[in-house]
């Protein structure tokens, strides 16, 4: 009997990966659907996954299509001891920043003042689009009906989903019951775990938000927070 399967009723487990740093991270770039790598501190910190999963039997992994998110799942199944299905869900991509994927803040600031006001300093997240690319809605849309449909499909599972800070966000506002138009912002830091436990009726309990405490203080990292470098 599968451990989330309690009295008749299956329960599904869905953890939350942000991914390991890039070289973009580390410049304080924002990062959206460019294809970045990790670079070497988020090598190091998806190695810590490994141990974070090792007494957690993981069902099935599921990463957006980005390299960087990609390569985390692959730290988070590492110590599985057995094969698991891995799915490459588009749903759970990054946020597309469009226009401005790259640019950092001060930039951004000075290019895209409304943008700035609406999305980094949070006075009206949800309706904040970025140039050229995606809104927060469709965001949060796109990613909360992703992980509903994965978790209906594989009902009383364990899912490790490997995504992206934009993302995670909003799907953490929606398990929260906070509308789309209200988003707040979670600070997750990278290779942080999130997890959220949806009963057959779609019913979400969010178990914990932003676990980081597999990872060393020195290889914490967090946009907002202090570099590690």
């Amino acid at each position: 009997m599968n451990q989330n399967d309690m009295a008749g009723e299956k329960k599904t487990r869905v953890y939350l990966v942000r991914h390991g740093t890039t070289e973009w991270n580390q410049q304080l770039r924002y990062q959206g659907q460019t294809d970045n790598p990790l670079d070497d501190v988020g090598e190091k910190q998806g190695a810590c996954l490994a141990n974070y999963f090792r007494d957690i039997r993981v069902d099935l992994g599921v990463t957006s299509p980005l390299q960087r998110a990609a390569k985390t799942l692959e730290y988070c199944l590492s110590s599985q001891d057995h094969e698991v299905p891995v799915l490459v869900e588009p749903g759970v991509m990054e946020i597309d920043f469009g226009a401005i994927d790259g640019w950092t803040k001060e930039e951004i600031e000075e290019g895209y003042p409304e943008f700035y006001r609406m999305y980094v300093l949070s006075e009206d997240r949800g309706h904040a689009r970025a140039p050229g690319g995606e809104s927060m809605i469709e965001v949060y849309d796109r990613m909360s009906q992703a992980v509903m449909r994965i978790a209906r499909e594989h009902r009383g599972q364990n899912i490790v989903i490997a995504s992206h800070g934009t993302a995670i966000q909003t799907f953490l506002n929606y398990a929260s019951g906070i509308p789309a138009e209200r988003m707040e912002r979670f600070q997750l830091y990278n290779v942080c775990v999130s997890c959220a436990e949806i009963d057959e009726q779609d019913q979400i309990r969010l178990l914990y938000i932003g676990d980081k405490h597999h990872v060393p203080k020195e290889l914490q990292f967090s946009y907002g927070a202090t570099p590690t470098k």
